[in-house]
């Protein structure tokens, strides 16, 4: 025997766990001893297994999880600072662990996380497996189908620590016979299948040894495997579903949980009910018995029951096995999906499907790593069709059964991306989601903020906006606003109240209970945009806007006094929607000084253009008011606007709004001659060349102002006249020369025909019977003709205030 050299000592870290009854973290490792020879090479080797146990006394329900388990890892040389998420998890459940038993009668515990160490752990460890003894293992995987599983379950042993990875992936012959292996012998055991399976899901936990993966595809192998067990458990499904059929034929007798009993429409439950539970089952009978079956005996009854439940029980330890195996297969699919190009193979060979057809099963660990890889592959629109045509929103409301708060949460994220899909969204609103959402909403506070996302697509839709009004979640958004601190205020609880802000019945709700004062107040105390935008879109509501009187002086003065440009945009926007006939605007501009800053804001290029707009919409909703109409002359702010209308005439926004001024001052007797003569005659000049503008909007009003005008100054009316009539007959001579050209391009072929073979509108003698009437209706020109002035105020009801383009209310 060589002569020893020295020892050599290496501490492994193990797996991490929770202790079961203290707050305390169990830390698992080996001390490895080995004795060198001369050249390096061990001789001797021994290994020992051993705990660490860190205690957290000062553990409780307000503890800073995260900042816990960093200090734990500072502590602790054994747990390696990439574990940080596994420590918080173990953390977290400890923090759980200890509300519920305190909370709940009976001691009942929250669900262990989810982790590496939870996926299969029937590997048969009763033997502890050394690296040193890697050749013994590869040996084992030559022989029988046991010697295999017990080999891949010691490999196995070691790929579980993170440590041991590095070392494995230089042994390409294991590798290679392990992929060799599955790929021959997995429809044999399968044992072996989760075995090796596990042992590569080891490697996908990190990124660079993903590249072993696809050299050995594995990856398309584990898409073969769960395609085929999928197949088989239909296939058993089917088999018992034989069963039982023949067992109801023969017995007139049917399966049902006992939990069931109770409610006939619930007795007769399909396969996968019958299967899947873990409760008891019990027989009753199934309507009508017929003669023929009256003659089973006792005897053959209970045999046939017995059968019939030995191949229930057979059937979920066969469901259970395969689950063990599609859990690590799928977990392994997840990992390497990062790589789109690999994720792009999956989808190829339905891998969406494959997922789907999970939501058949009852293993909740199962159920949440399939809806947690649904929600990853629904960022792609492509996915999202495959999960459309397969009824996947159907499929989630059905699974919103299971109570179990994980699943749920993921379940919450998944449906939050799928609700970017309009017809999706619109499936959700059918099958009746948004009362289960509402109500989750309201008693789950930990899903809280995907569900109010979730709503807030819903909120888009303007008839799904009504529906709210329906339900608790409009005081209930509304009252959390006011609750929470500013902090804790997310940004979709604020964008779902705007939304649903829109709506005239949910405004109504919402100003209830004193609700308005308190959203004012809120948003000035901190001087939030955005609070304040919720309060604009009240503002819009006419049977609304009389409670707004008793704030109009605080939005005033914050004009002048608040440094945040948002937050005065929405004040600004309050303000211009409260056209209100008792509200003296006049005494608001000159008691708050406020003439100077809009002047200021109306200079081009002093202020931002959806200010300068709102500060427009503002002048037009306060000119109404004759004495402010009168100040706004005096204070010769119409030439402002002239000098804006100059420079914005591109903005069609603008431009709508400033002419709406116009008409506005244009309505008082005692501010109309300022607009025709003490402009230059600008403003009229303005108005002739805008009548032939391409919006609408800014032609309806041009028009009614011109008319007015025309009305009430004979200079102005004959040259408004004469420009009306050029214009309507240019648009007739247009469509004339269009018409022509059409007429001769299609009649060239009749050209030798009679005349009266050509189309009306070449006659001449039409333009001569064709009389040109000015816009303005008919009732007012008689009148302006008689000189009768009362014909005024029925030209001025027709138009009223221009909607603002774009003033975008939602979110």
């Amino acid at each position: 025997m060589d002569k020893a050299s020295f020892l050599k000592k290496k501490i492994r870290p193990g797996n991490l766990d929770v202790h079961p009854t203290e707050k305390a973290l169990v830390v698992n490792y080996d001390v490895e001893a080995l004795i060198l020879g001369e050249l390096g090479d061990p001789m001797l080797g021994d290994r020992k297994e051993c705990q660490k146990i860190i205690r957290l006394n000062s553990l409780n329900k307000d503890t800073n999880v995260r900042l816990l388990a960093m200090d734990v890892i500072k502590q602790c040389s054994l747990i390696h600072s990439s574990k940080l998420p596994e420590v918080e998890q173990l953390i977290y459940y400890l923090q759980t662990r200890r509300i519920n038993n305190e909370d709940n009668e009976g001691g009942k515990r929250f669900p262990r996380p989810m982790s590496s160490s939870s996926l299969s752990g029937e590997c048969g460890e009763s033997e502890r497996a050394n690296i040193s003894n890697i050749d013994a293992y590869m040996e084992l995987l030559y022989e029988e189908i046991p010697d295999k599983i017990k080999g891949s379950s010691l490999i196995l042993q070691l790929a579980r620590v993170p440590d041991n990875l590095l070392e494995l992936t230089k042994n390409e012959s294991l590798l290679s016979v392990l992929a060799r292996l599955l790929r021959e012998d997995w429809r044999k055991s399968i044992d072996l299948a989760i075995n090796i399976v596990y042992i590569f899901f080891c490697f996908s936990t990190y990124s660079q040894f993903h590249k072993v993966i696809v050299e050995c595809r594995i990856g398309s192998l584990c898409m073969e495997i769960v395609d085929y067990e999928l197949g088989r458990y239909d296939q058993w499904k089917e088999d018992f579903e034989q069963r039982r059929k023949h067992f109801e034929k023969t017995t007139g007798m049917s399966m049902v949980l006992v939990s069931n009993m109770e409610g006939s429409d619930k007795k007769l439950k399909n396969v996968e009910d019958v299967l899947n539970s873990e409760g008891p089952i019990e027989y009753i009978v199934k309507g009508h018995i017929d003669e023929k079956n009256q003659n089973v005996s006792a005897a053959d009854l209970n045999r046939l029951k017995e059968d019939l439940e030995k191949n229930r029980n057979k059937f979920r330890g066969l469901t259970k096995k395969q689950e063990q195996l599609l859990k690590v297969a799928f977990y392994l699919l997840l990992n390497i999906a990062e790589d789109i190009e690999v994720e792009k193979k999956m989808r190829k060979k339905n891998l969406v499907g494959m997922l789907m057809k999970i939501f058949e099963r009852s293993n909740t660990d199962l159920l949440i790593l399939v809806v947690t890889f649904l929600k990853k592959l629904s960022i792609f629109i492509e996915n999202v069709d495959e999960m459309a045509d397969g009824n996947i929103v159907e499929k989630l409301v059905k699974l919103l059964q299971n109570n179990h708060p994980d699943l749920i949460s993921s379940i919450m994220k998944l449906i939050f991306n799928l609700s970017f899909d309009v017809k999706l969204r619109n499936k959700m609103i059918k099958i009746g989601l948004l009362p289960k959402l509402i109500k989750l909403l309201i008693q789950d506070e930990s899903q809280r903020v995907t569900i109010l996302g979730i709503l807030y697509h819903f909120s888009m839709d303007d008839k799904v906006k009504a529906i709210f009004t329906h339900t608790e979640c409009v005081p209930f958004i509304t009252d959390l606003i006011l609750e929470v601190d500013e902090d804790q205020m997310h940004s979709e609880l604020v964008a779902l109240c705007i939304n649903l802000a829109i709506n005239g019945k949910n405004a109504e709700i919402m100003v209830q209970n004193n609700r308005l004062q308190g959203l004012v107040e809120k948003s000035f105390r901190i001087q939030s945009s955005l609070l304040m935008k919720i309060v604009r879109n009240i503002s819009q509501h006419d049977f609304l806007k009389e409670n707004f009187v008793e704030f109009i002086g605080d939005f005033a003065m914050a004009l002048t006094q608040s440094d945040s440009e948002e937050f005065v945009l929405e004040i600004m926007g309050v303000m211009g929607n409260l056209t209100l006939p008792d509200l003296d605007y006049s005494q608001i501009l000159e008691r708050c000084n406020l003439i100077p800053w809009i002047r200021k804001n109306l200079i081009p290029g002093q202020a931002e253009d959806d200010l300068a707009l709102e500060v427009v919409i503002f002048i037009g909703t306060a000119a109404a008011d004759e004495d402010c109409a009168k100040l706004i002359c005096k204070e010769n702010l119409l030439l402002s606007l002239i000098e804006l209308l100059k420079a914005k005439q591109e903005d069609d926004e603008i431009v709508l709004q400033i002419i709406y001024v116009f008409y506005q001052v244009s309505k008082h007797d005692s501010t109309r001659e300022f607009l025709i003569s003490k402009t230059n005659n600008e403003a009229p000049g303005y108005l002739i060349d805008l009548m032939h503008d391409k919006n609408s909007a800014i032609r309806k009003i041009c028009d009614a102002c011109l008319d007015v005008i025309a009305f009430c100054d004979k200079e102005w009316s004959a040259r408004i006249k004469v420009e009306k009539f050029r214009s309507h007959n240019q648009q007739w001579l247009d469509m004339v020369e269009s018409i022509n050209a059409d007429a001769m391009t299609v009649s060239l072929p009749l050209a030798e025909e009679d005349e009266d073979n050509y189309v009306p509108y070449l006659s001449g003698d039409l333009l001569k019977h064709t009389m040109l009437f000015p816009s303005a209706n008919v009732g007012m020109k008689l009148k302006f003709d008689d000189g009768d002035p009362s014909g005024l105020s029925d030209a001025i009801s027709r138009i009223s205030p221009p909607e603002e383009m774009g003033r975008a209310a939602s979110w």
